[in-house]
């Protein structure tokens, strides 16, 4: 992981992932420093590699903490 990187926080890296694959992610905060930070996100990107790792942390279904209204069976 590069030094940029290393200084966003958790949030900022999942939110830029999302961007990256091309999904609108709706953050949510009212707190002014949450807020800003949420919005931080496009002075950094994330490499492939960065994304690999990310998607693979991915457990589909067997990972779900709730249910989720996309999957109709």
């Amino acid at each position: 992981m590069d030094q940029e990187l290393a200084e966003k926080d958790p949030t900022q890296v999942l939110l830029r992932w999302s961007l990256q694959h091309g999904f609108v992610p709706l953050p949510k905060s009212s707190r002014p420093t949450r807020i800003r930070s949420n919005a931080a996100l496009y002075d950094f990107s994330l490499t492939e590699e960065d994304m690999a790792k990310l998607d693979e942390l991915d457990h589909g279904k067997a990972g779900a903490l709730s249910w989720n209204p996309v999957d109709v069976d």
